[in-house]
């Protein structure tokens, strides 16, 4: 990857000189409060999905998750995606201080 795209596409990104002009126009925005990875040598799996702690800790120790969407990624735009990811976190953190996990 001699060239990685920013973290904001608006206004478009250059990768290996290649201009990629992004179109949301069928974009569809999702919430998720938990997400969690899985791979094959082939894919990984990205799966997102909401629990409802809010609710309280549940009495018998287990808590359910609705899983929503599965984005399935071969490990190359696997790996792109965590280095995106990476990079917009040290920004977040830089601007309003580390997230806690």
């Amino acid at each position: 990857m001699s060239e990685e795209a920013p973290t904001n596409p608006e206004g478009g990104a250059s990768v290996d000189g290649v201009k990629i002009n992004w179109d949301d126009s069928s974009i569809v925005s999702t919430y998720a409060n938990i997400a969690t990875a899985t791979a094959t040598r082939e894919e990984f799996f990205l799966l997102f999905g909401l629990h409802q702690n809010w609710k309280g800790m549940p009495q018998d120790g287990e808590l359910d998750v609705t899983l929503t969407h599965r984005m399935v990624l071969n490990p190359h735009a696997a790996k792109r995606l965590a280095a995106v990811l990476a990079r917009s976190i040290q920004v977040y953190e830089d601007r309003f201080g580390a997230i806690q996990t």
